[in-house]
């Protein structure tokens, strides 16, 4: 590991300690800024495969402070977890749970270390908590999103009624793969002992033909795409909007085979595709090929730190740190 590394612990609003790891380079980049590692789900501040650990060791080479650290209820923190179902603990995170714990680690490090401007990182429920956050609080300059979620999970949510039309395709595609394989009595061994699950094999083989036969409806002027009840997260856009129209960097990496990188596609970009044109400048997406959503084969997750070491070098030598700085100080400013 480069640099110094050091155990930390802060308080989050509710007065619950939180433990973490603090990282300084041993040649900082001037800028000032510091990166805060975001807990993925229940995976805490190592991530799957050590992702964050890695992503840990090629951001404190660039120069950039880095600290990771558990939510509370999570890892070594303190603080509890009620949820029964993990599916609910995820949709908890999607609307925002963690918000406070990020605000607490950013209050800490501006105390300790002087730090006042940040970009948050982190996978999947890290990403989304990141975006939160950066809606919340202004010296959140950049967001680099791993694997970002743009619906909610839960327990009473039945996830097979709202997939994209690629996902039920590829599901679909596997299931009639594997009945034509060596192993595909296992298959029908569970489908004949009422082991499947024959809700999602018959909205998965019926969709095709029922999409034929429904007639077509004309358009309503007074409805649209976004109107549509599905399990898209409300908070999402709003948070993204804000971001991007305060002159903040948005930058995603999705993995090739994850069906995230598709909802994200059909829930948010073609839902606001104009408006994202105008905010062009401000994000940007990179697509590892192939990948799942951890990017756990090596070539995949070299892929995904090639990119974020790419985005945050220009970031710092374009001198876009500073500009994103200046303008916030200058909203701050005109605010009565």
């Amino acid at each position: 590991m480069i640099g110094d590394v050091t155990p930390v612990t802060f308080c989050n609003k509710a007065g619950a300690r939180l433990f973490g790891m603090f990282h300084q380079p041993a040649d900082p980049c001037k800028s000032g800024v510091a990166i805060l590692l975001l807990s993925p789900g229940v995976k805490m501040r190592v991530a799957p495969h050590r992702l964050y650990v890695k992503m840990t060791e090629r951001f404190v080479s660039l120069g950039y402070p880095v600290l990771r650290f558990d939510f509370h209820g999570l890892g070594d923190s303190e603080g509890e977890v009620h949820e029964e179902y993990l599916a609910d603990l995820y949709g908890a995170i999607q609307v925002g749970r963690y918000i406070d714990d990020t605000i607490a680690a950013m209050d800490w490090m501006q105390q300790a270390y002087g730090t006042s401007q940040f970009i948050v990182s982190g996978l999947c429920g890290g990403a989304i908590t990141g975006l939160f956050a950066g809606a919340r609080d202004p010296r959140i300059i950049c967001l680099l999103g791993l694997a970002i979620p743009v619906i909610i999970d839960g327990s009473r949510i039945d996830f097979t009624k709202y997939m994209t039309d690629i996902q039920s395709k590829g599901m679909r595609d596997d299931y009639l793969r594997k009945l034509w394989t060596l192993g595909a009595w296992r298959s029908w061994a569970r489908f004949l002992t009422f082991q499947s699950d024959y809700k999602l094999i018959a909205r998965l083989l019926l969709k095709p033909v029922l999409a034929r036969l429904k007639p077509v409806k004309q358009a309503s002027p007074a409805s649209s795409p976004s109107e549509e009840a599905d399990n898209t997260n409300p908070y999402f856009a709003p948070a993204f909007r804000q971001m991007v129209s305060t002159s903040r960097y948005v930058y995603l990496v999705f993995a090739g085979m994850d069906r995230l990188y598709y909802e994200f596609e059909k829930k948010f970009v073609e839902r606001n595709r104009a408006e994202l044109e105008s905010y062009a400048s401000w994000y940007e997406i990179h697509v590892t090929k192939d990948a799942n959503h951890i990017f756990s084969f090596r070539e995949w997750e070299e892929d995904m730190l090639d990119q974020c070491s790419r985005w945050l070098r220009r970031l710092s030598s374009s001198g876009a740190e500073a500009s994103v700085r200046s303008e916030l100080e200058a909203r701050r400013c005109d605010q009565p």
